[in-house]
This record gives structure tokens, C-alpha cells and sequence, in this order.
């Protein structure tokens, strides 16, 4: 059940955010006034909060019945108030990224803290949230008293020029949740369609998948303001950075491709026991999803960066318009199979489209180049765990050779961002 509200209200922290935290990141690069800009967003943000809380409380009769989802449901709107609240943004903008790291570390802490001392069974399931609200406001409250310290109490609240914000901003936030109506509409439906029981075994291939995304999409997070700050100042460096993204996401993307797809049963079995086996048959497909998430993040931050955020959009439409097709064809046949194929050539669509967008519209530049290596590394790597299977080796001890075997092949062939670390580490030592 948790599962389920979790992922249902990730929409409405997207319909309250309206894509005003991405574009106020963008902005808060270029602009000497940050207070000003603070006055304009917050209020937006508070304004979509209640429209969204309004309704989360509108379509509570029509959820399924599971205990107390309703309940729990209610209590999370409570979070949407302390995400308007953040000024996280103001920071992101700025690359003041030891900041954000420490406002989030903080809240992180705090959430795990409550749970360990508040919840010890299902019984305490509608606690949960209230502890999520709790963490969230030591993230806002974390925020403001950075930001007044450094720029000063009171900001000038106004709702003046608000379309001239909202418009772009609803750009981003459609595609945002277009992204997410990719990560998660196959767990919403399935719980419509299906058990709870169902939910959970999928959402428990999901954990691995969510557990390796964190770096790659906080890597894309701190990302976003460099691109916005290069593409004003300089095409060539604005070019640069984002091969050298390309470069990044296919070293995260490669081994991630193929030790999810050859060792998924031991890490479900490892994270959630034997009861859980059937997860294992999920997992190997949707790491896929997690892989072209990867790929495509540099293609459509760039996008957004050079002002093309209704390019990413379309991208956006096509690729969820084909995801809940697929996922409304493929569950009531083949369950969490079929979800699990709609999810990754939904994704496979939107990276493909964001490729072609950004060498038509934006720079032309080819993928192969930055990606061959990593490509040609990870093949080693799944080669070896392939040819392994039948040996009595520990499964984790698989793994780990198979990542020497991957970094190996990197420095063998020459990958730039490999070499030039090992050149840093190389001069540290000396």
C-alpha cells in the first residue's frame, strides 16, 4: 500500500512543482537578484500546492480500496507544502552543490531517524507519512535559513508577470511528468488492475533500479545549472561539457546494463529473500529502462538548457503515449512482464527522439564517439559473467571481478575520463 501511495504521489509533487523548481534553477544561473526571483516563484509554487492538494482529495473515493490508502493519501498532501517552501533552487542554480548535498544528506537523516524510532510494524503504516513531512520541512527550513543568511530576510512576494513564469515553467513540468508517467504509470496501473501483492513483487525489481539511478540523476541535477551557464557564455564549451556528460553517463550506463541483466536473481534474493524469486524474471528488463534514463539525460537537459524545453516535451509525449499504450495492451496479458517492456521501449523511444532533436536543433554531434569504449568495456563484462555462470563462485565475487574486468578493458582502450583519473590519482600518490 505504500508502494502504491509512494508512487501515486509523486504526480502531485510534480503538478505542485510545475516545473517552476527546474526553470528557477535555470534562472537563478543568470540573475543577480535572487530575492526578487524567490518572491516570484514561492507564491506560484504555494498556489499550485493547494490546487494539487485540492485534487489528491478529490479522487481519494476512487483509489482502490487497500486499508487506510485514503488516510495515507490525505497526510502526504501535507508534503507538497514543505516542496513549495524549498528554496533548494536557489543553490542548484548558483553550483553551490555542497550546500544542496548537505541540505539533503540532513533530511535523508532525519526521515530514516523518525522511521527507526516511530515505525515498527504495520500498524504504524499512516505514521509514515507524517514522518515524510517531517524530513521535508527540515529540507525547507534547512533552505531558508542558508538563504537568509545569505542574502538577507524578507523576500518581496508578488504575482506580478506570473504567466510570463508559468509558461515555460508548465513546459518543463509537462515533460517531467511525462518522465515519470514512464517511471511509474506501470506500478500505478497494476494496482488497479492487479493484487497488492503483484504491486509489491514489481516494485521490488524496481528497488534496484531506483537504488542505481540515485547517482546518475543527482550527477544530471548538478548538471543542469553548468549547461545553462555554458550555453550563455560559450558554444564550444557548451559542447564540450555535454560529450563529456555523454562520455559520464555511458561509464554509469554500461555496467549497470550488464550486471543487472546477468546477475538480477542473487540481488533480489540478497535484498528481499527467496519469497521474492518472481522479481527476478522483472528486473533483468527493466534495468534496461534505467539504462536509456541514463543515456538520454545529457540530450535533454542540454535541450532545456538552450531554451528547446518544448523539443523535450514532444519527446516526452511520444514516449509516454507509446509507454501507456503498451502498459494498457501488455498488463492484462502478461502482468508484470509486459509492464516491464512497455516501461523500456517507452524509454528507448524518448532517448532515441532527444538524440535526433539535439543534432538537428541544437549541436551536431555523433554518440559513438563518446560511447564505443563504454560499450566495448561493458561487453567484456557481461562476457565474463555470462561464462561464469556455471562456476562455484561466489555470485558477489562475480561481480566485482566483472567490474575490474570492465575498468580493465576501459584503460586498455583508452577511455579519456578513466585515464585522466588515473593520471590525477597518479600525481596525488606522487
Amino acid at each position: 500500500m505504500l508502494e502504491f501511495a509512494g508512487g501515486l504521489l509523486v504526480y502531485f509533487l510534480l503538478l505542485a512543482d510545475g516545473g517552476l523548481e527546474m526553470w528557477a534553477t535555470r534562472e537563478s544561473s543568470r540573475t543577480s537578484n535572487l530575492k526578487a526571483l524567490a518572491g516570484r516563484i514561492l507564491p506560484l509554487r504555494i498556489l499550485l500546492a493547494l490546487v494539487a492538494t485540492a485534487l489528491l482529495f478529490a479522487i481519494r473515493p476512487f483509489l482502490p480500496a487497500y486499508p487506510q490508502l485514503s488516510l495515507v493519501m490525505g497526510l502526504y498532501s501535507l508534503s507538497l507544502f514543505a516542496q513549495a517552501a524549498s528554496l533548494k533552487w536557489a543553490f542548484l542554480g548558483r553550483e553551490e552543490m555542497s550546500r544542496v548535498a548537505w541540505g539533503l544528506v540532513l533530511s535523508q537523516v532525519a526521515f530514516a531517524a523518525l522511521v527507526l524510532l516511530f515505525v515498527h510494524g504495520p500498524e504504524n503504516v499512516a505514521v509514515v507519512p507524517l514522518l515524510r513531512f517531517g524530513s521535508d520541512a527540515v529540507l525547507a527550513g534547512y533552505f531558508a535559513a542558508v538563504f537568509g543568511r545569505a542574502h538577507g530576510w524578507g523576500i518581496p512576494v508578488t504575482l506580478r508577470g506570473a504567466s510570463v513564469v508559468l509558461r515555460p515553467a508548465l513546459t518543463i513540468g509537462t515533460s517531467q511528468a511525462m518522465g515519470l508517467l514512464n517511471y511509474n504509470f506501470d506500478s500505478v496501473l497494476l494496482g488497479f488492475l492487479t493484487t497488492a501483492r503483484t504491486v509489491g513483487l514489481y516494485n521490488a525489481a524496481y528497488k534496484p533500479v531506483t537504488i542505481a539511478l540515485a547517482l546518475p540523476l543527482t550527477y544530471f541535477v548538478g548538471l543542469f545549472p553548468a549547461l545553462s551557464r555554458t550555453h550563455a557564455e560559450s558554444r564550444e564549451e557548451f559542447r564540450g561539457l555535454v560529450e563529456r556528460s555523454l562520455r559520464l553517463a555511458g561509464l554509469m550506463a554500461a555496467p549497470l546494463a550488464a550486471g543487472g541483466t546477468l546477475l538480477a536473481a542473487p540481488v533480489i534474493a540478497l535484498l528481499f529473500g527467496e519469497s521474492y524469486a518472481e522479481s527476478a524474471s522483472v528486473l533483468p528488463i527493466l534495468i534496461w529502462s534505467a539504462v536509456f534514463v541514463i543515456l538520454r539525460g545529457s540530450y535533454r537537459h542540454a535541450l532545456t538548457a538552450a531554451g528547446h524545453q518544448a523539443l523535450d516535451l514532444h519527446c516526452a509525449m511520444v514516449s509516454t503515449g507509446l509507454n501507456v499504450g503498451l502498459n494498457l495492451l501488455l498488463i492484462p496479458r502478461y502482468g508484470m512482464i509486459g509492464a516491464a517492456s512497455a516501461t523500456v521501449i517507452g524509454d528507448l523511444a524518448w532517448f532515441v527522439l532527444a538524440y535526433a532533436f539535439f543534432q538537428m536543433r541544437v549541436i551536431p554531434m555523433p554518440a559513438l564517439p563518446c560511447l564505443w569504449r563504454p560499450l566495448v568495456a561493458g561487453a567484456g563484462m557481461a562476457a565474463f559473467l555470462w561464462f561464469t555462470q556455471a562456476i562455484s563462485m561466489q555470485w558477489i565475487l562475480r561481480g566485482l571481478a566483472s567490474l575490474a574486468i570492465y575498468a580493465g578493458c576501459l584503460v586498455v582502450i583508452g577511455e579519456p575520463e578513466t585515464c585522466a583519473w588515473m593520471r590525477r590519482r597518479s600525481k596525488r600518490e606522487n
